[in-house]
């Protein structure tokens, strides 16, 4: 029996990018705007992430709110 070996970079597959889904308006309690960028992590999968746009990660709360690292609450805004 004679084992044939294969690189191990023909069985790696490209990590998918991840998409911007959307954008939403955000304020704290002083009043400073922030944009949230929704990510979608995997394509064909409802899986999410959240963004500043300067790439701090924040958490959703719910369909209000946004909590960042350091524990600011960000409130959505209406369409302006």
């Amino acid at each position: 029996m004679v084992a044939i070996w294969r690189s191990t970079e023909e069985h790696r597959k490209p990590a998918p990018v991840k998409r911007v889904l959307r954008t939403e308006n955000c304020r704290d309690e002083d009043g400073t705007r922030y944009k949230v960028i929704v990510w979608r992590d995997w394509p064909g999968l409802q899986l999410v992430s959240y963004t500043l746009e300067d790439g701090t990660p924040v958490h959703y709360e719910d369909e209000c709110y946004f909590a960042t690292p350091s524990g600011k609450m960000l409130t959505r805004c209406e369409a302006e």
